[in-house]
């Protein structure tokens, strides 16, 4: 008898476990579930799936737990599960959240997901499994999105690439200079200032025939006295030291010695910036004071500030000794052309005689217009004289301007072992094929490091989906501009350049504006030269509220 009751009990304790999941399974269409948005699209490379479930009174059984697992189903038939949310009646344990039987309630979930371009036709699927003590039962399975709107990978690969500097000046200034120096208040050249080493220097840097680009004479007073005093005296010394200049360089033949527009003059009068540089690399003991009483009265006048070397008495011979006697001076410099082969000479011999070529001059010819057609022998030849990463980084960059991101990489890994690992460009480079792979978070190291320009970030920017920093960056109306403000919430906005993509790329706008005459206008454009793009467009959920507009039809027929 009592074992008849014992099985009578567990009949009807199974009975009622499997009613409630019975009627959980029956009136699983009254569940509501929500995404949004409604179409799934792809940011930043993920697509991501926005839900909300709501379970109606008297449905969730107590006990029970139910355990939801969105799925991605590709036009392939290949299913990308995301992660499971796990919901639990008010008497169960286990899960994220509690529904209650008599009030129902709701629930939130969200993930990420890869994006692979066979999403565009997928389905997104609700799989749920309802268990109530041992028993299960399966619930759906329901789909809640169908496509994905993938707009936000249209981005144009145009990254600007990293071309290695030449370091090629097609202009070299080289300069010598002689300094005379002045007794106090004198303004007089001495004959041991005229026969010193430095004006012989001058002579010497002259026999070499340069052309010579400029005689640059300039004075200078030491800064005790009066403002008058030192301005006088320091364009007097200028005046006398720039007819000695002439005569010096007239005697010595010097080019354009006789050409006055080749003299430049000025008169700093009392120098007190190479009074203050003066005392802080002098020895004085007392400099941390006298500097910090000259930069105190920056503001005074040039007389009031004169009259603050009479107050430094106490230290006015180590002044003199160390600062005040080497601003008395006069400064003659030479500036001139250094000699180097014509741009014709270097573009023959770039492809004739690469040997007798710098690296430099090789690096400078293979950017030369009139070399274009020879420039990737010229980059070999600086490869094979001189093995230098400059040359393997431009070859790199000839194979992505051609979209070859394969060769480029592997000359930019030849350029790091070569010397460029940590180089700017080589760094770009590299940044811009990550980007290119769908590698974005590698790509924004290797832009960080690199300081790379404000574009290739704001197409990054585009790519991991800040829309609103690409926006700002990319002015005008370019593709990639148009692009990311159409994904920031302009639909106004417009590309003007003259390609296919860019027609197309306009036709969503207007889809997205509602506007049909900027849709259609710019979609038949688009659809004139390129089957890819019709195909685009049947499949394309931009376009899913206008598949029985007449005109669709016969653009895509």
């Amino acid at each position: 008898m009592n074992n008849i009751k014992i099985f009578l009990s567990a009949s009807i304790i199974m009975s009622f476990f499997g009613c409630g999941l019975e009627k959980m399974s029956s009136d699983y269409d009254k569940v509501i579930y929500e995404q949004t948005p409604k179409v799934l699209e792809v940011h930043g490379g993920e697509v991501t799936v926005e839900l909300t479930g709501n379970f109606p009174e008297k449905y969730f059984a107590k006990k029970a737990i139910v355990e939801i697992t969105p799925v991605i189903i590709d036009n392939n038939l290949v299913e990308s599960k995301l992660k499971s949310v796990i919901l639990q009646g008010e008497q169960a344990t286990g899960g994220e959240t509690t529904i209650f039987f008599e009030s129902g309630g709701d629930f939130t979930y969200s993930d990420r997901i890869v994006y692979n371009q066979d999403m565009n036709n997928s389905t997104l699927e609700l799989r749920a499994v309802a268990s109530l003590e041992d028993d299960s039962k399966v619930l759906g399975p329901v789909t809640i999105a169908s496509g994905v709107i993938s707009t936000s990978q249209r981005v144009a690969n145009d990254e600007i690439v990293a071309i290695a500097n030449h370091g090629y000046d097609e202009e070299t200034i080289l300069s010598e200079t002689a300094t005379i120096y002045f007794l106090v208040n004198k303004s007089n050249i001495r004959t041991t200032e005229k026969s010193d080493a430095d004006v012989k220097k001058l002579q010497e840097f002259i026999k070499s025939g340069y052309k010579t680009e400029s005689f640059v004479v300039k004075s200078s007073a030491s800064p005790e006295g009066t403002e008058k005093v030192n301005t006088d005296l320091s364009d007097d010394r200028n005046i006398i030291t720039l007819n000695y200049t002439k005569s010096l360089l007239k005697r010595w033949k010097a080019d354009g010695s006789s050409d006055d527009s080749k003299y430049i003059i000025s008169s700093a009068g009392a120098d007190w910036d190479g009074f203050n540089d003066l005392v802080q690399n002098s020895v004085i003991a007392e400099k941390s004071t006298i500097l910090s009483l000259s930069n105190r009265n920056k503001e005074k006048t040039l007389k009031e500030r004169g009259e603050l070397l009479e107050d430094m008495s106490q230290v006015y011979d180590a002044l003199e000794g160390d600062v005040l006697q080497y601003l008395r001076k006069s400064e003659i410099t030479i500036n001139s052309y250094e000699p180097k082969r014509t741009r014709e000479e270097i573009v023959l011999l770039s492809t004739t005689n690469p040997s007798e070529l710098s690296v430099e001059e090789l690096l400078y010819s293979a950017t030369l217009e009139e070399n274009s057609s020879y420039s990737l022998n010229i980059l070999n030849s600086a490869i094979s004289l001189h093995n230098d990463w400059r040359a393997y980084n431009n070859i790199a960059v000839s194979y992505l301007n051609n979209g070859d991101s394969k060769n480029a990489l592997i000359y930019l890994n030849k350029s790091k072992e070569n010397g460029g690992a940590n180089t700017s460009s080589v760094l770009t480079n590299l940044g811009i094929i990550a980007s290119w792979n769908g590698e974005l978070n590698k790509a924004q190291k290797l832009f960080d490091k690199a300081n790379t320009n404000a574009t290739n970030q704001a197409i990054l920017d585009i790519r991991q989906g800040d829309y609103r920093s690409a926006t700002a960056a990319l002015r005008g109306n370019s593709y990639n501009a148009a692009l990311a403000s159409i994904l920031n919430g302009n639909s106004n906005s417009s590309c003007n350049e003259i390609t296919d993509a860019c027609y197309y790329l306009n036709a969503i706008a207007g889809a997205r504006a509602g506007n049909e005459t900027m849709l259609f206008a710019n979609l038949e454009k688009a659809l004139q030269n390129s089957e890819l793009y019709k195909i685009e467009a049947i499949n394309d959920l931009e376009f899913v509220n206008y598949r029985e507009h007449e005109k669709f039809i016969s653009l895509t027929k």
